[in-house]
């Protein structure tokens, strides 16, 4: 039975997307065989959005430290802790958060994060360093793990990884997005450059979500492209898809879930869907901007954010929706992880193309399941408004490809990364 140790800021209870990406993973490689155990911070449960820890898995947590250790000792008496301050641990690894609607307590907190940020990398999580690695000692010698894994993001579990490399057969990183990306502070573009290098150049085994961003991290370090794993995210494919249709004459319904982001504008979007009085939209997200919320007051109902919500309700929501909106980021080589996850809901997808060298038109092209546009509130009104007078339109593009959906299913990426986890240690064990 192969042991695998994995570093990951991000894991349950936290429902941020690189933990749910590793909430499946460890699930699928624990259904596989391995024994997983993972080494997270010790963050508090929000009951209403938490996320489990998968059957089979085995969490070691240690101190968060710095701010989130304190806010972390604060809630440990309590049933369970505020939105306010459950969103300042939850967007611990996203670069670069939404306009904040958090209380003066969210606020304040937040504040003295980016304050911290401004000494510690990369970003407040840093404060994680010195309590993990005194835990990762400790678990090294106890575990014993044939195969060390880090999740990025954050930057804190290459740096942890990069340190234990020499103790462990293997060290495999978990990379998707690069270190050195455009929302990196300019303070730490120098070290975020070396550590990416030192990182790829090490591991056994560096992991992506997208090919663009594998392109990208070979053209900057040189190493072989046998070292790369195209890994993308994924959707639970325990549950089947099953395609229901759109009847008639009634309001097309649009869900969106996931986060906004500078570099992800969703007022296109909004503009298109409150000119046409047939189209209703739902938002599923952690934090809305006073901006976007102006857009719900003017809907007359027809636009309505729900903020944060438990994972299974998102996943049912999906199923219940007519159409699923993803929203592309305008930056190279990225692309929302959501996009994969609506797989599993058997709906159409509308994709809104932010840059022209955006990953997700080709894989929308592949899986034959819904439609690309501009996002430009013109080309989307043009789009919702045929969708509107041609339901049929709905039904038909809610079939796609079953064998290149499947392909994304996580049973299937489990079963992927467990092959290259046995052979990257095999190689290793070939060598001493």
């Amino acid at each position: 039975m192969m042991r695998i140790l994995l570093i990951a800021y991000n894991f349950a209870p936290l429902a941020t997307p690189q933990s749910i990406r590793w909430y499946y993973l460890s699930r699928e490689l624990a259904r596989l065989g391995a024994q997983v155990h993972v080494l997270a911070p010790d963050f508090p449960r929000r009951p209403e959005s938490a996320l489990e820890v998968p059957p089979g898995v085995t969490v070691h947590r240690c101190e968060a430290g710095g701010v989130a250790g304190w806010l972390a000792r604060m809630q440990r008496s309590r049933a369970e802790a505020p939105p306010g301050v459950m969103a300042v641990f939850e967007d611990a690894a996203q670069g670069a958060a939404a306009a904040p609607t958090l209380n003066w307590k969210g606020r304040a907190l937040r504040l003295l994060k980016r304050l911290v940020g401004l000494y510690c990398f990369p970003d407040a999580s840093g404060q994680w360093r010195a309590p993990a690695r005194l835990a990762l000692d400790r678990l090294l010698d106890s575990v014993r793990p044939d195969l060390l894994i880090s999740s990025h993001e954050p930057a804190v579990t290459l740096e942890l990884g990069l340190s234990a490399a020499s103790r462990v057969p293997a060290w495999l990183v978990d990379l998707g997005d690069p270190v050195l990306a455009p929302y990196t502070p300019a303070r730490w573009r120098r070290r975020a450059a070396r550590l990416e290098r030192m990182t790829c150049n090490t591991s056994a085994a560096v992991v992506v979500t997208t090919a663009a961003t594998g392109e990208l991290l070979r053209a900057r370090h040189g190493f072989a492209i046998t070292k790369l794993l195209l890994l993308s995210q994924g959707f639970d494919d325990s549950v089947p898809r099953l395609p229901e249709k759109h009847l008639p004459g009634k309001p097309l319904h649009l869900l969106y879930t996931g986060r906004f982001y500078r570099f992800r504008d969703p007022r296109p979007l909004l503009d298109a869907v409150l000119a046409l009085e047939s189209v209703r939209l739902t938002v599923v997200a952690p934090e809305v901007g006073p901006e976007l919320l102006a857009y719900a007051s003017r809907s007359k109902g027809r636009i309505v954010f729900t903020g944060e919500q438990p994972h299974a309700k998102v996943l049912a929501w999906q199923r219940e929706c007519d159409v699923l909106v993803n929203i592309g980021n305008a930056l190279p080589a990225q692309m929302p992880g959501k996009l994969v996850e609506y797989l599993g809901s058997g709906k159409p997808i509308l994709h809104c193309q932010s840059t022209e060298d955006d990953p997700a038109v080709e894989l929308l092209q592949q899986w034959r399941c819904g439609w690309v546009c501009r996002n430009e509130s013109t080309s989307l009104l043009a789009l919702l408004d045929q969708l509107v007078a041609s339901p049929q339109r709905v039904v038909d593009a809610a079939v796609g490809d079953a064998e290149a959906i499947a392909s994304r299913g996580w049973s299937q990426l489990g079963a992927k990364l467990l092959a290259r986890c046995e052979q990257v240690v095999a190689a290793a064990d070939g060598m001493t």
